[in-house]
């Protein structure tokens, strides 16, 4: 096969994947920086299996600050660069019971985000009626919420600086944006079967690297043949431990399936009054909302005047190796029998509502719920944004080049500086982030 040689190669066009490339060739214009994907486009892989949603309301200082930086550099595309996103600020939602609200984890929540100038705004069950009146709050006799543990709202938590966006024409405003400056043509449908360790320096020896040798990743071996470089990025998000486990790299995460089903609300007077709501946010649509129980969560759709379901289960859902889309199937009944009798018993809108169209991604988690940017042994790994990659995929690409570069900073959009190194594994920096849907 053949081989060919670059300064860098970064493995993955999702949103982590372009936003780093185009940092990255920006800032160092006379690298040869190759980027590969597995599937015939840019954003096609997890990436667009996402909700699609962006939210600077964190628990952690550092999540506020990667989310709050880049929903402000998206707002800066589409509002001033002309590169319409399809970013709406529908504001975030969360209902909380009683007991949820007043939970220390969520008044530190709270006191965090007034600390760093993270607009919010709490709702109590009238003021929430009264902007929902389909909203179910009053689950009083009702045996059926009792045997499903669902609990009353009480409370409603939100962020009108949060939204939702087109996640490929994010993806395709920074991998334009890269091809108009690099010097090298991305590479699609290009599967990398493993990472390229060898011998530094190499001795020719069979079967090296032994174990007294030194070591370092000296590219990819794929499909297409054999790419070199003195780096290579990783940004393969639920993929990664693929290709870092044979090398004896502990990633650090855990990849777990998630599923979206799309409801349409044309035909049910009833959802096109709730998804036309008025009073939260300036274009009058219902926010994305998350329930007290279960993990149901709902975003509107304003394009395809309809809903977006999906649902972050924890405690009963695997954590799996994910090594091929096949395994990515949604799974029709998880909504009939695990989704849909939450989400109908708080908004009876949703009653008798099945779905159009699903599909399922990975999502790549951390055991803090902060992301990953760190390099090793000539690896730059990009991963674990738990979820959240799109509305921290500006920020992590900056550090990365940072760290790539040897910068000891980062330069954030707006101008904030944070250490290049703060999101590494050994030097990390961060506090354990416990709002995760």
């Amino acid at each position: 096969m053949s081989e060919e040689t670059f300064d860098v190669i970064i493995v993955g066009a999702g949103a982590l994947g372009v936003a780093t490339a185009y940092y990255m060739q920006q800032n160092n214009p006379d690298k040869k920086i190759l980027l590969v994907e597995r599937t015939l486009a840019a954003g096609q892989a997890n990436t667009a299996m996402s909700a699609a949603a962006v939210r600077n309301m964190f628990s952690s200082s550092t999540n506020q600050i990667l989310t709050d930086t880049s929903i402000k550099c998206f707002e800066y595309i589409q509002n001033e660069l002309g590169h319409d996103l399809l970013f709406e600020k529908t504001g975030y939602l969360w209902l909380l019971s009683k007991e949820q609200f007043e939970h220390e984890s969520v008044q530190l929540w709270m006191k965090r985000m007034e600390k760093s100038g993270i607009h919010y705004k709490v709702y109590n069950k009238d003021e929430l009626k009264k902007l929902i009146p389909s909203l179910n709050v009053n689950f009083a006799g009702d045996e059926e919420a009792e045997l499903m543990n669902l609990q009353e709202v009480c409370y409603g938590l939100y962020g009108g600086d949060c939204g939702v966006l087109d996640p490929t024409r994010l993806v395709e405003y920074y991998f334009e944006e890269f091809k108009k400056i690099t010097h090298v043509k991305p590479r699609f449908g290009v599967n990398v079967q493993k990472l390229l360790l060898e011998a530094e320096p190499k001795l020719d020896l069979p079967g090296e690297p032994y174990v007294w040798q030194q070591k370092k990743i000296k590219g990819v071996v794929t499909n297409k043949g054999t790419f070199r470089a003195d780096v290579t990025v990783l940004a393969t998000g639920a993929w990664a431990n693929e290709l870092l486990d044979p090398v004896g790299i502990n990633s650090m995460t855990k990849a777990k399936k998630r599923q979206l089903f799309v409801l349409h609300a044309e035909d049910n007077p009833k959802m096109v009054e709730l998804l036309d709501t008025k009073g939260f946010n300036e274009i009058n649509c219902i926010p994305f909302t998350i329930l007290p129980s279960a993990g149901v969560y709902f975003r509107p759709q304003l394009q395809e005047r309809g809903y977006w379901i999906g649902c972050g289960d924890k405690f009963g859902r695997a954590y799996e190796y994910i090594q091929t889309d096949e395994m990515m199937v949604p799974e029709s009944a998880y909504y009939e029998n695990s989704m849909y009798p939450v989400l109908s018993k708080y908004f009876p809108a949703f009653e008798g509502a099945r779905p159009v169209n699903s599909w399922a991604g990975g999502y790549c988690y951390s055991p803090d719920s902060i992301p990953f940017v760190y390099m090793e042994c000539g690896v730059l790994v990009v991963n674990g944004a738990s979820g959240s990659g799109i509305m921290k995929a500006d920020a992590l690409a900056r550090i990365a080049d940072a760290l790539y570069r040897g910068e000891p900073e980062a330069e954030l959009f707006g101008g904030k500086k944070v250490s290049s190194k703060m999101l590494s594994i050994k030097d990390r920096n961060v506090e354990i982030e416990s709002v995760v849907i």
